[in-house]
């Protein structure tokens, strides 16, 4: 069975601004670690595409080149790229595809797979476009009374008079965080606001909650979902927003948990063309620590990817590429903590 595995940051399809190296560190490590665990499948041949300067260290990659179990396509340009992603997808059984939500990135690289010929293991067109929009998204959220964060379009002149502090700034269409800013008072956010052109302006405004930062994953596979335990994310706030891994599983009582089970059971009822890897983004708010409020969700492979696969020993790859086989619930390592990091490194820890 060939499957193709693309990163868009890690592909070469672009070229990287500052802001965004980070995401690459995160794209690679997300790269690296399904491709390990789909070489561990013998019946399984995986292609990439790499840019040129970049390379995957783990050692069973270049076992599995010298035995032709993976194919790397390596480019210098875009352009090249473009090219090298249709070959892989119409050579793919099945397309797996890992992409930011900005700039429409995760629909339309899903959309050139389908118009390449390839089957694409995830979530569908219409599902992708309305998770990356998180105003609309906020909105169909909102009128089926799914618990989310207060927010307010902005699109032209911020008004005064409709922030508290404090508050933060998000892009409409965002990921990892890109574009975050938080502000304490008025003449800071105004002074932002003035800096960016308007073009650019098309940003949600939330307030600023205080709580515990909480992240999980749906698997959705053939009318099946399977929920990962929950896990705390690291995020620091000294220097804007930087997510730095997280800790799975959280240190959260089962109630919570089944708060959190149930939020997202109500979440994909909404939206049944979820399938796949699904990550939620998740927050208990400091003044009502057992209602779960739901930030936003990621129809992709996330970083945390990186932490599960360390938390059991059953290859969770196998269960995101094949959609119809009737595999036994994960079984998840009791009496661990697995802390992971953008990177890709992980320490399993003793369970408190």
């Amino acid at each position: 069975m060939n499957i193709f595995v693309t990163e868009y940051l890690c592909s070469g399809a672009c070229e990287l601004t500052e802001a965004e190296s980070g995401l690459l560190t995160e794209g690679t490590a997300m790269l690296e670690a399904i491709i390990i665990d789909l070489l561990a499948l013998p019946y399984i041949r995986v292609m990439t595409g790499l840019k040129q300067t970049l390379s995957l260290n783990a050692p069973i990659f270049k076992e599995a080149i010298r035995g032709e179990r993976l194919q790397i396509f390596r480019v210098n340009t875009p352009e090249q790229e473009s090219e090298s992603f249709k070959t892989a997808c119409q050579m793919a059984d099945c397309a797996f595809i890992i992409a930011p939500e900005f700039e429409d990135l995760l629909s339309s690289r899903t959309q050139l797979a389908l118009d390449s010929g390839a089957v694409v293991a995830g979530s569908d067109l219409n599902t992708i476009q309305l998770t990356a929009d998180k105003w609309r998204f906020y909105e169909l959220m909102q009128e089926n009374s799914i618990p989310v964060i207060p927010t307010q379009f902005l699109s032209g002149e911020l008004p005064p008079s409709a922030v508290s502090f404090p508050c933060l700034i998000k892009h409409r269409f965002g990921a990892g965080g890109l574009g975050l800013e938080t502000f304490d008072n008025e003449v800071a956010i105004q002074k932002h606001w003035t800096q960016l052109k308007p073009p650019e302006r098309t940003f949600l405004l939330q307030p600023f909650l205080t709580g515990k930062p909480l992240s999980t994953v749906a698997l959705i596979r053939a009318g099946h979902r399977e929920f990962f335990p929950v896990g705390e994310q690291q995020i620091s706030w000294k220097q804007g927003f930087q997510y730095q891994g997280g800790t799975i599983p959280a240190d959260v009582n089962e109630r919570v948990s089944q708060s959190i089970y149930d939020l997202m059971n109500r979440v994909c009822d909404l939206l049944p063309g979820l399938a796949g890897y699904v990550g939620f983004d998740i927050l208990l708010p400091d003044d009502a620590p057992n209602e779960p409020v739901l930030v936003e969700i990621n129809p992709r492979l996330t970083t945390s990817y990186t932490g599960y696969r360390r938390l059991t020993h059953d290859n969770l790859a196998a269960r995101l590429i094949d959609s119809t086989t009737d595999f036994p619930p994960i079984n998840w390592n009791r009496g661990e903590t697995v802390r992971f990091h953008t990177d890709g490194s992980s320490a399993l820890l003793p369970q408190s």
